[in-house]
């Protein structure tokens, strides 16, 4: 799957729960996004624009007039992006789903969304079983080299973080 404007949709997630200025929209990523993700306001704001030029958001009319503080709100347009964004990997044409795509995806969808949340961790867990392959044929070739014991020991790290996440996507598809 090809790389996608990651930011834009992050803000997109964002303003699809509230109305949001550029500043509330970093004070999210700083408090609660910075485990998976960070963006100073050298990219948020041009960002902003861009979507405003796009029309995929728009700015809420500001009653006091005085205000410089712009607040932004996702406009029907701009929903519909973010929404069929979401559904992306499951068309057919994609067979394996990054982790940061998987993440970001995951962290917009609830309990009610499990018609995209099934599939999604499907293929995200056969991802990571192709992963694992590969790991484990670069894991018997670096393991032939003794002069490499560092990068056998990344891949070792690899592994067991992959297997991790195996077993969190295996117990989370029985639980729903």
């Amino acid at each position: 799957m090809a790389r996608t404007n990651t930011l834009q949709f992050m803000i997109l997630g964002l303003l699809t729960r509230q109305e949001m200025t550029g500043y509330d929209i970093k004070q999210t990523f700083d408090k609660e996004k910075a485990e998976f993700w960070s963006a100073p306001f050298s990219q948020i704001y041009p960002e902003l624009s861009r979507l405003l030029k796009k029309e995929l958001i728009e700015l809420v009319p500001d009653e006091t007039k005085n205000s410089r503080k712009k607040t932004y709100r996702i406009s029907s347009q701009g929903f519909k992006l973010f929404n069929d964004w979401l559904k992306i990997p499951l068309t057919p044409e994609v067979t394996q789903l990054n982790n940061d795509d998987f993440v970001l995806r995951l962290h917009f969808l609830g309990k009610d969304d499990q018609d995209i949340l099934q599939p999604l961790m499907t293929l995200r867990k056969q991802t990571i079983k192709v992963e694992l392959a590969q790991l484990e044929l670069e894991l018997v070739e670096v393991a032939k080299h003794p002069k490499q014991y560092g990068h056998e020991l990344i891949i070792r790290k690899e592994l067991a973080n992959k297997n991790n996440d195996l077993k969190l996507l295996n117990s989370a598809i029985k639980k729903s």
